[in-house]
C-alpha cells in the first residue's frame, strides 16, 4: 500500500533521501505508507463476503479459514488466513529488488507451501526497514515503531514490537521481517488506534497464544488499519501480536495445499516476500 501521507511528508523526505527510517517516538500514530501511490482496488460490499469456512487441513502444519468480518457499518470484508505450525514448517524471506515477481513466482521458485506479500520498499524497491534473508542482513531497523518477524538459528519464530523491544544489532538471525504499524501488541490488545478514514486493502503477519503463524489477507478495500487492529484483537484467531504488512496493491496471499488452496493476487510485482516451506 504506497501512499504518501500528511502525515509521514516530513519524516517521508529523510527517508527517501537517505534510505534511513527516521526515528520517531514510541506512540506517534503513524499510518502505514510506502513513499509512493499505488492503487487499492475498489471496496467490496457484504454480499460478495461467504460465510467463515471454519479450518480446513491444507496440508501437514497448514490450515486455511475463510470468513467475515463484520465491520460495524452494514457492510463485511472477506479475510483469508493461513495458519502454520512452526514445528512442521519453515520460513524464507524473499528479497530482489532489482526482479520484482509475482507470489506465485516467488512461491513456485522456492517450493514453498504458503507465501505473503512482504513488508515496505521505496520507488527502486529497496526495503526501507531491516530485513534479514538467508542469515544476510539488509537495510536498517525501525526505531521506536513497527514490529518484526523473526527467525532464529535454531528455528525459533517471534514476534515482537520494536518500540518496547529494539532490535539489538548482536542477535542471531537466520530471517526477519520488519512491518509498521504494530497491530496487536505481546499479550494480544489492539496496538493502533489512530481514527484514520483510509480504506484499502491489508495484509498482516501475526503469531496466536498457541504459537503457530499466521498469514492474514483481506483483498478488499475495507478495513481501516484503526478498524484492522482492533477486528485481530478482538477476533476468534486468539492473537498473541501482530504486524501490519505492505497492503494495497502489495497485498497477496497464496497456499498450495492438496487439502485447500488459497489465491490473493498482488496487483504489483513484489521484492519482498515470506515464504513457508514443508520441513
Amino acid at each position: 500500500m504506497r501512499r504518501i501521507t500528511l502525515l509521514l511528508a516530513a519524516c517521508g523526505l529523510l527517508l527517501a533521501g537517505c534510505g534511513r527510517p527516521a526515528a520517531i517516538p514510541p506512540g506517534t500514530p503513524l499510518p502505514a505508507a510506502t513513499l509512493m501511490p499505488t492503487p487499492t482496488g475498489a471496496a467490496a460490499g457484504s454480499a460478495a463476503v461467504s460465510v467463515d469456512s471454519g479450518w480446513i487441513v491444507a496440508a501437514p502444519g497448514a490450515e486455511l479459514r475463510r470468513l467475515r468480518a463484520d465491520l460495524g457499518t452494514g457492510s463485511a470484508a472477506q479475510v483469508s488466513i493461513v495458519r502454520l505450525d512452526p514445528a512442521l514448517v519453515r520460513f524464507e524471506v524473499g528479497y530482489a529488488p532489482d526482479s520484482p515477481r509475482p507470489l506465485a513466482t516467488w512461491a513456485g521458485d522456492r517450493g514453498a507451501l504458503a507465501a505473503i506479500n512482504g513488508g515496505f520498499f521505496d520507488e527502486k524497491n529497496r526495503t526501507v526497514s531491516l530485513l534479514v534473508a538467508g542469515g544476510h542482513l539488509v537495510g536498517e531497523s525501525y526505531v521506536g515503531r513497527g514490529g518484526m518477524f523473526s527467525v532464529s538459528p535454531d528455528g525459533t519464530v517471534r514476534l515482537r514490537g520494536l518500540a518496547a523491544t529494539p532490535y539489538d544489532s548482536s542477535e542471531p538471525l537466520a530471517e526477519a521481517l520488519q512491518g509498521w504499524p504494530l497491530l496487536v501488541q505481546p499479550g494480544g490488545a489492539a496496538a493502533y488506534g489512530f481514527a484514520d478514514s483510509e480504506r484499502s486493502r491489508r495484509s498482516a503477519l501475526a503469531i496466536d497464544r498457541a504459537g503457530r503463524v499466521l498469514l492474514i489477507a483481506s483483498p478488499s478495500a475495507s478495513f481501516t488499519l484503526a478498524g484492522f487492529s482492533a477486528w485481530l484483537a478482538s477476533s476468534d484467531l486468539a492473537i498473541d501480536a501482530a504486524v501490519n504488512l505492505d497492503g494495497g496493491s502489495s497485498t497477496g496471499l497464496l497456499l498450495a495445499g492438496a487439502g485447500a488452496s488459497e489465491r490473493v493476487e498482488p496487483l504489483v510485482a513484489l521484492p519482498i516476500v515470506l515464504l513457508a516451506l514443508p520441513r
